[in-house]
């Protein structure tokens, strides 16, 4: 009777959810006209327009709340289906009639209550918008097929679980609580599956128990690739499902069985249909559908690079969850600017998951939040790095969210497994997640420490999630471990708790743990280093807390002490890491200046430890002690690696040669090269310039000598030549070649034909020991093929003995004067050595600002400087083979202004004065000046002041068009703390990257660019006072990385790579006044990625990329004739440079050039001598940054720079700025941007607006500010004037400004405006803010 009663209530559910009426919208609430999409109207209306494909989607929507009081799996899921296949039908069949009639192609689904309509025109759209059952239509969406960047693996790795599983504690949950995911489904919609593959094929739903297989169910070719029997062409969906069920360790719940469609993603139309077939799986042959056999958990490692609004794929995932389905998502590889979260894993309703690699840290590509409606995303992290699962035919490790987010799939099916009470709690399970995940606090896109933008509520942990779930009678036992003397917390203690059931717990740092526990009476056993264990007993009550105090006996501790020193000849102190094996936190540092070290041990153990020393070029030692009651000393020696002697204070006896500037002093040369030519980078080990040998091809036939200069090898006893080599050779003769008599006879030592990987190269020379008038030749010849080459590097003669050179150690610190602040960065010089300071995070002891040195004996000067600050230095005695600490204090300017607002009340037609101060109060002179500043409207964005860090994300970056590039290049990135004032501004309507941005009076425009699928000519203004980004007349063409600005009221866009990827001559101009572009003359050459700049009402364009960044034309165009010129070459090709106008002169910055080589250069051109003459060199070198200039400086932010990373040399987007001055001839360092991208737009303000934030085209919808920089020139605000003059103001002393308003002409109201303060220190003040209130 109880079975029949239930049915009975089944029955009359499903009833209620068919008679309510379905939601629709209200008939006429939308214009027919407005329920055509913008993005489908600009479709639609398109110049030669083909039939358009689009969605019709019908406001009827069934309520389906009811639907979990339903208890029965398969009734639940039938009334769902039933309830949205009734609304379909109701409300589609009029348009369907319609597209009958006229013979028009469709898909109809009910799962999403829509249309896809296949081919319509603006006439069939507007038609059907005009029906009250309409209540949009939408253009189709493109949804990016999952790739697979793979790198192949064994079938069987040596660990008995992947890491991923093992982080989670996938393992601890089988081995704890025997769950391993029986009798719970998995499906997955993705690239599909090899379904017979051994880690998947027992839990294959399909697997009869006689192994034949019925996919009917099953199986769901959406993509219609596969046929009956499913199969995974790309890989994708074969790895994510290892992950979810996979066997021998790869998977999360490897006795859940699963199901698959591959509907991702040759359209959104197979998307859709596979969450339909996903809701009521059917046969083969798309019959008899069965809700009974839907998955409970569904897995999408798919979405769209750029946000969508279109509500389709929310319908289906509302219908999944309300049907009791738990849908997981990946939150996008679309890192690392915040805002990047990939839809649908965007949206509110679905869970989304970022990814984190084997040291819990998140991955550079992982997508940050937030998402739709400001919510934090992604919901949690899972592992998604260097991931080893199944792929078609082996197995293999990817990387991506599309890896992170089936852990979180495998791990709801553990929890639904263990607790099938919860199995269709969609709503309870997230809760589960989200309270059982580890926090991850990263502030770095807004959110709490428990949950962020990056990591969301915290990092996944199953074991946990299964803890926390219901199952039975079940209390809290809630375990305190202390130290039994000082009452102190222990932390991280390990926890055995046996009774009814058996766990094992780490404590938190806090000495603390909860779990739950069936009711019963436990034992709970702690254990720490250190400490003798001890037990408790406790009683677990239903429904209550029990606590439960562990107390631990200390045990007696002895101190190790003792120095390392220098074993090999300069005997001084070493600065030295000390680990001591199987100790927690057993890692101690050595005092640099003493080389002291003192630690404690618990007492009657035998230890070892290994000493490393921080310098380079030292062989690690080792110690072994037997520590009884007593405090043990050991000193230790360690000894200089004599084969490699870089230690410091050590050398071989002879002469070293580098290449990194250039032919050496006494060298000779004929037909070698050091600029890199060809651009193939160092290749031979070694690091900065190399000599290379190599033809510029047919017919010029290459014999190319370098000749060193004579030397003098007396008293050296076993001489050889030493060098670094790469040599890329066809049959090219490569020797290396020794003359005794000053160069008039030689005798090759070294002859080489095949090719030599990098290495150096040791070539004894006996025949010269004791000699005079030695000479080396390096002979490249017979070289005909430019694609074969013979590249040199640190060359050294003489005997490789390793030995100490006279001189001491230096060592200190570098801060700042004003704050006590330790500066990481500054440059240290001694004698012709430099280094820099750097933190040391690891010692805790040191801190950060620290540097060391070998340094010549005898009195020197040691000198630091750090950008915005006086250079400091002090006078040293240097003693050899001893240590001397040297800490310098750095001045700096520091204003401090007051008041820091000021606000005046006049009557209409009145004047008024107000006054602030500005007073050095640093330790050196500051400039100062002042300017009128248009103020942004209160609210627009928050400050990110002394959060921003230090990025370099390394990865393969091109300087080219859209179609010419590879995708999804991973890196990684690091950073050290900076202070960044940038403001972010709304959001761009859409992402964007290689737009044109100009401002005028204080409304930054956009124009072009790409958006993610193609180049764009939208445009939008952006209004400071509104907030709002408005669109404005479309360029006639689009347009890719096109140079503009102001001049005027009319935005001058020139050039760029148009649709078709070819770069353009057009130019266009657009008034703003009228909101219209005319095409204006075309400019003398096509080139994109010109840098642009202004000056005498003229638009200049320097270098630029065709098909490849060579250019080194300059091109001015004159607004007034309509004409272009063609000036001076610039003195480097290239594009993607920075330029602005300072003092009358065009300055320009930066670059890349064919090849992939990266400037640091600065150039200014003249007009009156129409030439270009160095300048000094940018810090870094640097391409496709955003620039501009402002106050007379030229600034830029972001872009490419180089690094190394992996032992080779290669770009890294950084978020790093720097500014230059000319009239010191000088860059210094900006505030690093919120924001780490390279290829946005940018203009006066400094406004960056989009860019990518990864390789290859993945462009950001991000816009902002750093305010302290608010124009190119002086904003004039008519009814303000600013008295204040450029000044330097010594220490202590002040100047006032005064700030006259004239309210002639305004009407009653608020006005707001401000003065900014320009200035060479490293702290930059806040601008005033004036406030004129008019009666």
């Amino acid at each position: 009777m109880r079975i029949r009663a239930a049915v009975i209530a089944c029955i009359a559910l499903l009833a209620t959810l068919l008679s309510a009426p379905a939601r629709a919208t209200p008939p006429n609430a939308t214009p027919p006209a407005d329920k055509i999409q913008p993005a489908l109207r600009t479709q639609l209306t398109a110049k030669s327009v083909a039939p358009v494909a689009f969605w019709v989607r019908f406001g009827a929507q069934p309520d389906l709340s009811k639907a979990a009081a339903i208890d029965d799996w398969k009734a639940r899921g039938t009334a769902v289906a039933e309830a949205l296949q009734h609304a379909a039908q109701s409300s589609q069949k009029d348009i369907r009639a319609q597209l009958d009639a006229a013979g028009t192609s469709y898909q109809s689904f009910w799962a999403t209550n829509a249309i896809r309509v296949t081919g319509g025109s603006l006439a069939m759209a507007e038609q059907l918008a005009a029906s009250a059952d309409v209540q949009g239509l939408y253009a189709t969406t493109s949804y990016e097929p999952p790739t697979l960047d793979k790198k192949t693996a064994a079938a069987k790795e040596a660990a008995a679980v992947e890491w991923g599983i093992a982080n989670i504690n996938a393992d601890d949950v089988w081995n704890q609580y025997g769950d391993r995911g029986a009798g719970i489904t998995v499906a997955s919609i993705d690239s599909g599956v090899q379904y017979d593959h051994p880690a998947l094929v027992q839990q294959y739903r399909g697997r009869k128990p006689d192994g034949t297989f019925d996919h009917n169910y099953n199986w769901f070719d959406a993509a219609g690739t596969c046929g009956p029997v499913p199969c995974d062409h790309e890989g994708h969906g074969t790895h994510t499902m290892g992950t979810m069920i996979g066997a021998d360790g790869i998977g999360v719940a490897p006795e859940a069985n699963w199901i698959a469609a591959n509907g991702c993603c040759p359209s959104d139309a197979s998307l859709i249909a596979s969450g339909q077939w996903m809701l009521q799986p059917t046969d083969l042959a798309g019959k008899n559908p069965d809700a009974g056999r839907r998955p409970q958990i569904i897995n999408n490692s798919w979405g769209s690079e750029a946000p969508s609004n279109d509500p389709f794929m929310e319908d289906i995932t509302k219908a999944w969850a309300a049907s009791g389905i738990f849908a997981v998502w990946s939150n996008g590889n679309n890192g690392l600017s915040c805002h990047t979260s990939g839809s649908p894993g965007s949206l509110a309703s679905n869970y989304s998951t970022g990814a984190y690699d084997v040291n819990n840290t998140i991955a550079e590509f992982s997508s940050r939040g937030s998402g739709q409606d400001g919510v934090t995303k992604p919901n949690l992290s899972a592992p998604g790095v260097d991931v080893r699962s199944s792929v078609p035919g082996g197995y293999a490790y990817a990387s991506g969210t599309s890896m992170a987010a089936p852990h979180v799939a495998g791990s709801v099916a553990l929890l639904w497994s263990a607790a099938p009470g919860l199995v269709g709690d969609v709503d309870a399970t997230r809760a589960l997640l989200d309270g059982s995940s580890a926090d991850t606090p990263d502030g770095q896109c807004g959110g709490t420490d428990a949950d962020n933008n990056v990591y969301g509520e915290g990092r996944l942990n199953a074991l946990a999630l299964v803890d926390s779930a219901p199952v039975g009678d079940t209390g809290t036992l809630a375990i305190t471990v202390t130290d039994s003397r000082t009452g102190k917390a222990i932390p991280s203690a390990g926890l055995k708790i046996t009774g009814p059931v058996s766990r094992e717990r780490t404590a938190g740092d806090d000495g603390k743990y909860s779990l739950p526990l069936p009711v019963g009476t436990f034992s709970v056993a702690a254990s720490s280093f250190g400490y003798d264990a001890g037990t408790a007993q406790v009683t677990v009550t239903a429904g209550k807390t029990s606590q439960v105090a562990v107390r631990l006996r200390s045990l007696p501790r002895v101190t190790v002490s003792g120095t390392v020193e220098d074993g090999s000849g300069q005997g001084w102190s070493l600065y030295a890491k000390i680990t001591v094996d199987d100790v927690p936190g057993g890692v101690f540092y050595t005092k640099p200046e003493n080389g002291r070290y003192s630690f404690e041990l618990p007492a009657n153990a035998s230890y070892s430890y290994k000493i490393e020393a921080v310098y380079p070029g030292y062989r690690a030692g080792s110690v072994a002690i037997d520590v009884r009651g007593k405090d043990v000393r050991r000193d230790v020696s360690l000894t200089v690696d004599p084969d490699s002697c870089v230690a410091p204070g050590y050398g071989f006896a002879g002469v070293s040669t580098d290449f990194d500037h250039g032919q050496p002093a006494g060298w000779t040369n004929n037909g070698w090269r050091f600029d890199d030519p060809y651009r193939t980078r160092n290749r031979t080990g070694g690091n900065g310039g190399f000599a290379v040998g190599q033809t510029p091809g047919s017919p010029i036939v290459l014999d190319a000598s370098l000749v060193s200069p004579a030397l003098d090898l007396r008293g050296r006893k076993s001489p050889a030549i030493a060098f670094r080599q790469n040599l890329h050779s066809l049959s090219e003769n490569s020797d290396v070649d020794l003359s005794l008599d000053g160069g008039t006879t030689w005798q090759t030592v070294l002859h080489q034909t095949d090719g030599v990987q990098p290495e150096r190269t040791v070539v004894p020379i006996p025949q010269a020991a004791g000699k005079n008038g030695v000479r080396v030749r390096f002979h490249y010849w017979d070289a005909k093929y430019n694609t074969y080459f013979w590249q040199v590097d640190d060359v050294f003669v003489g005997d490789l003995t390793c030995g100490p050179v006279n001189g001491g150690l230096v060592l200190g610190q570098v801060s700042d004067r004003n704050t006590g602040a330790v500066l990481n960065g500054a440059s240290v010089q001694v004698a012709d050595r430099t280094a820099r300071t750097a933190a040391t995070p690891a010692d805790g002891g040191v801190g950060e600002g620290f540097y060391w040195m070998f340094s010549p004996a005898g009195r020197q000067t040691v000198g630091a400087s750090f950008v915005d600050y006086q250079d400091g230095s002090e006078r040293v005695q240097v003693h050899s083979r001893r240590i001397s600490r040297v800490d310098l204090r750095l001045s700096a300017g520091e204003l401090s202004v007051t008041p820091g607002a000021v606000t005046m009340d006049v009557k209409a037609g009145g004047v008024a004065t107000a006054r602030f101060t500005v007073r050095n109060t640093g330790t050196a002179p500051a400039k100062v000046s002042f300017g009128d500043r248009q103020v942004v409207a209160a609210g627009t964005s928050s400050l990110v002041a002394g959060s921003n860090r230090i990025a370099r994300v390394p990865g393969d970056y091109s300087p080219l068009a859209l179609a010419r590039d590879a995708l999804d290049t991973k890196g990684h990135g690091s950073g050290t703390p900076a202070v960044g004032p940038w403001v972010d501004l709304t959001h761009y309507p859409t992402r964007i990257m290689d737009n044109t941005v100009g401002e005028v009076g204080g409304l930054v425009y956009s124009v072009g660019g790409i958006d993610g699928r193609l180049t764009t000519a939208k445009g939008y203004v952006y209004n400071p006072s509104t907030r709002e980004w408005s669109p404005i007349a479309d360029l006639p063409d689009g347009r890719e990385n096109a140079a503009g600005a102001f001049i005027g009221d009319t935005f001058y866009v020139s050039g760029g790579w148009g649709p078709d990827l070819v770069p353009s001559k057009q130019t266009f101009g657009y008034d703003r006044r009228t909101d219209t572009w005319t095409q204006l003359a075309d400019a003398p050459d096509a080139q994109a990625a010109a840098g642009r700049a202004v000056l005498d009402g003229k638009l200049y364009l320097v270098g630029g990329c065709s098909n490849a960044c060579d250019s080194t034309n300059v091109r001015r165009y004159d607004p007034a004739t309509n004409t272009w010129d063609v000036l001076a070459d610039y003195p480097e090709p290239g594009g993607h440079r920075a330029c602005g106008v300072l003092e009358g002169k065009v300055y320009c910055a930066g670059g890349i050039r064919r090849g992939g080589a990266i400037s640091q250069s600065t150039f200014a051109y003249d007009p009156a001598t129409n030439a270009w003459t160095k300048k000094a060199d940018l810090p870094i070198d640097l391409w496709g940054m955003g620039y501009t200039e402002s106050y007379g400086r030229l600034l830029v932010s972001g872009g490419i720079t180089t690094v190394v990373s992996g032992g080779s040399t290669t770009g890294a987007i950084t978020n790093e700025g720097f500014s230059y001055d000319p009239a010191t001839d000088r860059w210094s360092a900006l505030a690093p941007s919120g924001h780490v991208l390279y290829r946005g737009g940018s203009a006066c303000g400094l406004n960056r607006i989009g860019g990518s934030a990864r390789s290859g085209f993945t462009p950001v919808d991000t816009a902002e500010q750093l305010p302290t920089y608010g124009a190119c020139g002086e904003i004039d605000v008519p009814w303000m004037s600013v008295s204040g003059s450029p000044t330097t103001l010594a220490p202590g002393r002040s100047t006032t400004v005064t700030v006259r308003v004239n309210a002639a002409g305004l009407k009653a109201g608020v006005y707001s405006a401000g003065v900014w303060i320009g200035e060479n220190t490293p702290y930059l003040a806040k601008p005033v803010d004036v406030t004129l209130r008019v009666r």
